[in-house]
């Protein structure tokens, strides 16, 4: 037997042994705990401030104090694209703010091929980029306009009405507002312009009431004298007719 104890490994003996307890655990009147332990729960104690229903009004008033101070950082890629949203505004006469649903980019993509074959661009900017953009312009009001990113159609006024045409088949986007000609127009004033003839009907249009006009005064001028002729001649008719009838009675005889 000492032989096998030598010949294999013996598993050392611990030196503390578990014990259960026997006892009944105090729970609302435990054991005070020893030193160390003691120790650590003081140190770890939270602290806390005085409750706020405490506290004077003054005290609670945070009005104007600033938590967190972001420092503002100077992207030269936010400058960009700044840039070309302003050089956006400055070229085109109609730009028009949409409202986007939840939309799928498979959606989307045949409703910007079908606008920039009509001679429209949509794009995406954010509310920081456009604000860098119209900060002191003309079109600093559209600001309000921005919560977040926003689309913009920026065209032609002529093509305002297949505008309106191509966003018919996608209700996900949805016409706010819009500038044609230096000019901030509600939807539906956009929707009024939208069915106005084109530039040559209406110029064909006035061409023919101011023509109508002038041949009307023309007529209304020349009116007294051609009662006046027609008044004449018939005059000259009364006139010539007894004399006529004379001679032809003293020929007779």
């Amino acid at each position: 037997m000492a032989l096998v104890k030598k010949a294999l490994l013996e598993t050392p003996a611990s030196f503390l042994l578990a014990k259960r307890f026997r006892g009944k655990v105090n729970i609302q009147k435990p054991r005070k705990p020893h030193f160390e332990k003691q120790l650590l729960l003081d140190l770890t104690k939270p602290h806390y401030g005085p409750k706020k229903s405490s506290l004077p009004d003054i005290f609670l008033c945070d009005k104007g104090k600033v938590l967190f101070s972001k420092e503002e950082i100077d992207n030269p890629f936010e400058r960009i694209l700044a840039r070309e949203c302003l050089n956006w505004f400055n070229t085109s006469k109609m730009v028009v703010f949409l409202h986007m649903n939840s939309i799928s980019m498979e959606d989307k993509t045949p409703v910007f091929a079908a606008l920039k074959k009509n001679n429209m661009n949509l794009r995406t900017y954010g509310k920081k980029i456009v604000s860098m953009a119209t900060k002191g312009t003309r079109y600093e009001a559209v600001n309000h306009l921005f919560t977040c990113h926003q689309n913009i159609i920026f065209g032609q006024p002529e093509n305002a009405a297949k505008m309106f045409k191509i966003l018919k088949k996608t209700p996900q986007m949805v016409v706010m507002a819009g500038i044609i000609n230096d000019k901030l127009l509600s939807k539906n004033e956009l929707v009024q312009f939208s069915k106005l003839p084109s530039l040559e009907v209406a110029r064909s249009q006035l061409c023919s009431v101011l023509q109508s006009a002038a041949s009307c005064l023309v007529g209304q001028l020349n009116q007294n004298q051609q009662v006046l002729v027609s008044h004449l001649e018939k005059h000259i008719e009364v006139q010539n007719t007894p004399v006529n009838s004379g001679n032809k009675d003293k020929t007779e005889s």
